[in-house]
């Protein structure tokens, strides 16, 4: 199976090329921006196979971008970072590449996968 391809949106871009060297560092195919244009296109091409959206946005901005995210793609399987005490960069980081895992799984069984 190919590598799903996952667009990882957050609020600071520096904090998103991290973590996407980091999931590289894992063989992940990503694309992490917080540019509304760069993921629209992303998304309008079919460039994403799934969607994380990070921690860092308060909840009217994620709120607003999940409804961006499944207004050009409602298919898309979307997933929103945990927030709260106890959460980080880190923590965003090993829960996309879970969505990733979980991904693949789903698709190696030959399963929908569900809407985050």
């Amino acid at each position: 199976m190919a590598e799903p391809r996952l667009l990882l949106i957050g609020r600071l871009q520096s904090t998103l090329d991290v973590l996407a060297e980091e999931l590289r560092r894992f063989g992940r195919d990503v694309v992490a921006t917080n540019d509304r244009a760069l993921i629209g296109q992303t998304l309008t091409e079919g460039k994403a196979d799934l969607v994380v959206i990070g921690g860092g946005l308060d909840e009217p901005a994620r709120a607003e971008m999940r409804d961006h995210v499944l207004g050009i793609s409602p298919e898309i399987p979307l997933y929103l970072a945990p927030r709260g005490e106890g959460t980080s960069p880190a923590t965003a980081l090993s829960f996309a590449n879970e969505q990733v895992v979980l991904y693949k799984v789903l698709a190696a069984a030959g399963l929908d996968q569900p809407e985050g």
